[in-house]
């Protein structure tokens, strides 16, 4: 399942043409991932399950709709993080994993999969919760899948990927892979070259968020 932030929201098309302005500054770019990140933890509690309680205001008794499920968050490392800090914002009662992976070796040459590799993960139990992936950049999945894999047999209760811009095949290797995948993206681009970079994309958040290259 897929869902287009920017279709129906505009501040999130605003903050999807900042990241994407080459001009945009480390500082501010850090600044508009983390923006995201509270915006599409909105659309990601939309999935979520809750509960009527009440609270007691100076006047009266006033009910309100409360989040019954366990939440975590999983921050695929280092893009991932100010988006990560923004989607923690939204919901701070969330655990935190993290997993540290990055492409490896290109296993097709129209570069739309690769070999990932892992160097760290702590990622809390998953069973019967909600698993929120965030990575800002869905190009070829072949991360995404790689997670995917790790935690599937955890059996979580949904699994809800969060991401700046995917590409249109980058979508459909998930939701082939997993038609249950809740995918929430800023904004969805059609094109992915031969390197793997979603065009026109927003480059390389890492790089961008943390002035490297």
């Amino acid at each position: 399942m897929l869902e287009n932030a920017s279709k129906n929201n505009v501040i999130v098309s605003e903050i999807i043409s900042k990241l994407r302005n080459k001009n945009t500054v480390p500082t501010d770019f850090r600044l508009n991932l983390r923006r995201l990140g509270n915006f599409l933890a909105f659309e990601a509690a939309k999935h979520l399950d809750y509960k009527t309680s009440s609270v007691q205001t100076p006047l009266g008794e006033a009910k309100y709709n409360k989040i019954v499920d366990n939440i975590v968050i999983i921050s695929i490392l280092r893009a991932a993080l100010p988006m990560s800090d923004g989607v923690h914002e939204t919901l701070p009662d969330a655990s935190l994993g993290v997993i540290s992976a990055s492409r490896g070796k290109k296993l097709q040459d129209d570069g739309k999969d690769f070999r990932i590799d892992c160097t760290y993960t702590n990622i809390p139990y998953l069973e019967g919760s909600i698993a929120v992936i965030v990575d800002p950049m869905l190009a070829s999945g072949s991360t995404l899948l790689f997670l995917l894999r790790q935690i599937e047999n955890q059996k979580p209760k949904k699994i809800i990927i969060l991401c700046a811009i995917a590409s249109q095949y980058g979508i459909e290797r998930i939701e082939k892979h997993n038609s249950d995948v809740i995918i929430i993206a800023g904004d969805v681009d059609s094109i992915l070259n031969e390197k793997g970079y979603i065009i026109p994309g927003l480059g390389d958040a890492g790089d961008r968020a943390f002035n490297t290259s």
